[in-house]
């Protein structure tokens, strides 16, 4: 074995060249794979970091019309429905609950809002995590009218206290009330996805069943019970329910594993159709290497009939070849691990401010460099198997009887070629998608927005309903607010909103005059909440009727405001002043009078909800999150610290969460689209130099095994250009079948990645134009040098050479 690995080493070193593009590709290949995996791994393979982290279950409940959609709208339960689902369930060691919310943090701490969690006491000892300092939270916190109590998270503890352990017990005002740090959580934890504070959770039954708070229900599962006998179990308690209670009609348990439910299926299968199509890359790489060991294995044809006729044996030979294809696959294992370290660091760097959730832990650890070993292995196998075997098939004396013939023994044939064709199909595919992504990329960089969005600032104010009980408190305070934020340095104008023209929630409409059979036929637009001086902040101008006013009050009738694209889609006739608009559904649900039609504010990314807005007045909403817009003389951003200090003046336990300014806001949260498009862009780049190499590698090898023929063709009469001819269409077939074959497979590939496209169609005819004429030119420029040293052909000296 020592003596093959001496005898392979010297054969690469032999070939410098070949075998340092096999490693380069091998590297490409295993690196870019590797890297790609354990994203998937971090993301949802791996799990939570927690002890048996795999029994650690969501409960939920969906409607049983909704039961088998692919993506069902999984409710959070009500707190009736979780005390009955305690008392009857077995499948469980026990179960808790949560609620997310936000917490603003003052006193004793530098302002801030910070990601936060209610708890049932029980909820540590669930997923097996005890607090690194201070205490639990137990049954007596939960109590009504216990004192507040929270266990703050690691970083706040380092970033807030400096590690320093006298923290518990201190006080500090959480949503403006006293509240006492009990305890501090381990480093990296933030159940349930990325909080930083969390207090108990108080169970209080509602006077009616259904009505009031609900949960986020999650339990450990026993050890004998598997998920789908516990799926089981909960379908017969739903149905019981649901018999009991008409409040639970049609309604069913859904039991999720807890990373799944909270990633979602989308973001899954979109990590999965990433990792399938780096293995495109993986697949070029080995059909590479596959066809530079069948180019040297027919280099050596009569080295290795020699050494049978000296009574080698098969095995023994394929052995030899095996151990050369392996140590280029463990060099390039070696180069492919840095680059993987290289795309995780990047990768890491890219996410770090988008607060993903605390299990994702992108890294190279055991299963991945498990899984590095084995495509490692792979490799080797793949890339040296088929030309060994076809080596030692050869006929043996024929092979010693050709005295050195270049143009017998092994050819490397239909296979070879084939193998080109399917680099080139996977290159099609990687190549379209890379485009796609490209294109988004560019397109994020150059949206146009109808107003001044970097000189806006934007940011977000949540009023505790403790201190702020009924609408008419609300009300008040927003109008201090607005009056605190007009009077800073540097304000030009100011509004209050429930959010920005790009983030903003929706509604169900109905339009007066119009029926619809059921709730779920009415058309669904964007609604905004807002001050009068919105549309000012934006600078824009109304098209049609008029704006709101200080006398569009709670007593006064319901008014709204419309987007000129929705009187184009509801209104034909182009008048939709005067006209009533339901909003929302049910009992709740009232008629508004439309006073005025404002321009489309938005630049909507394709397939992502109606653009159609409805304005409402926040003195006839009730809502306690707010967000503010300030339109300044510069840099948006710049006003952070004078729209703390105006708020601080209005109440001093209000935070500004997310200061920023709006373009920063909107380029911030496009980070998906840069980051995987990024990722992309570098399998389309590799899988294009790939494909190429391995085209030019077939063509130069051919041209120099056909060079006795090609010596013979010029000496019977045939011209230069001909002969370049020939080995170009010999080249560029290949090439038109590959893309033929792959436009197919990268549509199919483009539409499974819809979801990472930002105001792209997956069949953008620009980026498949690109890419066809990206790869014809990739494989002219592989064939045309060949065929160029085949046009330079001495006949002469071709056939003396024989």
């Amino acid at each position: 074995m020592i003596a093959d690995f001496r005898y392979g080493f010297r054969m690469l070193v032999k070939r410098p060249g070949t075998s340092l593009l096999a490693i380069v590709a091998l590297g490409l290949g295993i690196g870019l794979t590797t890297t790609m995996f354990s994203i998937v791994q971090g993301a949802f393979l791996r799990g939570l970091p927690f002890e048996e982290s795999e029994r650690i279950i969501h409960l939920g409940r969906v409607n049983v019309t909704d039961a088998a959609a692919a993506n069902p709208n999984i409710q959070a339960v009500p707190l009736d429905d979780l005390k009955d689902w305690r008392e009857a369930q077995q499948s469980f060691e026990e179960l808790a609950a949560f609620q997310q919310r936000t917490a603003n943090v003052t006193g004793g701490l530098a302002p801030e809002r910070y990601r936060a969690a209610s708890l049932t006491p029980n909820a540590l000892h669930v997923l097996r995590v005890a607090p690194i300092a201070g205490r639990d939270f137990t049954a007596a916190d939960a109590e009504p009218g216990a004192p507040a109590v929270a266990i703050i998270s690691y970083r706040v503890w380092q970033s807030q206290f400096r590690g320093d352990r006298a923290v518990v017990n201190q006080v500090v005002r959480v949503n403006g009330t006293p509240t006492t740090i009990i305890g501090v959580a381990p480093d990296k934890f933030g159940f349930p996805q990325a909080q930083d504070f969390w207090m108990p959770l108080t169970i209080k039954l509602p006077e009616k069943r259904n009505g009031g708070d609900a949960a986020q229900v999650f339990g450990r599962l026993k050890r004998e019970v598997s998920l789908e006998q516990a799926q089981t179990e909960f379908m017969g308690i739903g149905q019981r329910l649901s018999s009991q209670y008409p409040e639970n009609k049609d309604l069913r348990p859904r039991l999720t594993p807890y990373v799944r439910r909270f990633i979602g299926n989308q973001v899954i299968s979109t990590l999965l159709a990433m990792l399938l199509a780096v293995f495109g890359v993986m697949l070029i790489a080995c059909a590479n290497v596959t066809n530079l060991q069948l180019a040297r294995a027919a280099e050596r044809t009569r080295e290795i009939a020699v050494r049978t006729a000296l009574g080698a044996g098969r095995l023994r030979i394929v052995r030899q070849l095996l151990v050369e294809g392996l140590m280029l696959a463990a060099i390039g294992a070696g180069l492919g691990l840095g680059i993987a370290a290289l795309g995780t660091g990047l990768f890491n760097r890219a996410i770090v401010d988008t607060v993903p959730p605390f299990w994702i832990d992108i890294r190279l650890d055991p299963t991945v460099l498990a899984f590095a070993t084995g495509l490692t292995m792979i490799a080797a196998l793949a890339a040296s198997l088929l030309p060994a075997f076809r080596a030692t098939r050869q006929d043996l004396n024929a092979t010693l009887k050709d005295e050195g013939r270049a143009n017998t023994g092994l050819h490397m044939g239909r296979f070879s070629r084939w193998l080109v064709v399917a680099e080139v199909l996977l290159s099609c595919c990687l190549l379209v998608v890379s485009g796609l992504m490209i294109k988004s990329v560019v397109v994020i960089g150059t949206v146009k927005y109808p107003y001044p969005a970097s000189q806006i600032f934007v940011g977000n104010v949540s009023l505790d309903a403790k201190t702020y009980p009924k609408d008419e408190d609300r009300y008040r305070a927003f109008e201090r607010i607005e009056t605190a934020l007009k009077s800073a340095p540097g304000a030009r104008a100011v509004t209050l909103s429930t959010g920005s023209p790009e983030n903003t929630g929706g509604n169900s409409i109905a339009i007066d005059g119009q029926t619809y059979a059921k709730p779920q036929d009415q058309p669904n637009v964007r609604r905004l909440t807002i001050s009068p001086g919105y549309f000012d902040v934006l600078q824009v101008t109304k098209l049609q009727g008029r704006g709101f006013t200080s006398a569009d009050t709670a007593a006064a009738p319901p008014v709204a405001i419309v987007s000129d694209d929705f009187v184009k889609k509801f209104y034909p006739d182009g008048n939709a002043i005067g006209r009533r608009i339901k909003i929302g559904t049910g009992e709740q649900a009232k008629w508004w009078t439309i006073v005025g039609v404002a321009p489309k504010l938005i630049a909507l990314r394709d397939g992502q909800g109606n653009p159609e807005t409805v304005y409402t007045p926040i003195t006839q909403d009730s809502t306690t999150g707010i967000t503010l817009l300030v339109l300044t003389g510069g840099d948006g951003t710049s006003f952070t610290s004078e729209a703390r200090s105006a708020i601080a003046t209005v109440d001093q336990d209000l935070v500004i969460g997310n200061p920023n300014s709006l373009a920063a806001s909107y380029w911030s949260q496009t980070w998906a689209f840069r980051v995987f498009g990024s990722l992309f862009m570098s399998f389309g780049f590799a899988a294009l130099v790939l494909a190429s190499a391995g085209l030019y590698g077939v063509m130069a090898f051919s041209v120099r095994r056909r060079t006795q023929e090609i010596g013979v063709r010029m000496a019977l009469g045939a011209d230069r250009p001909g002969v370049v001819r020939m080995i170009l269409w010999q080249g560029m077939w290949r090439v038109a079948l590959g893309i033929a074959l792959g436009i197919g497979p990268a549509w199919w590939l483009g539409g499974a990645m819809s979801q990472l496209l930002f105001n792209v169609t997956p069949t953008d005819v620009t980026v498949y134009s690109l890419t066809i004429g990206g790869l014809l030119l990739a494989g002219f420029l592989a064939s045309v040098v060949p065929a160029l040293r085949a046009a330079s052909v001495d006949p002469l000296v071709a056939l003396r050479r024989e």
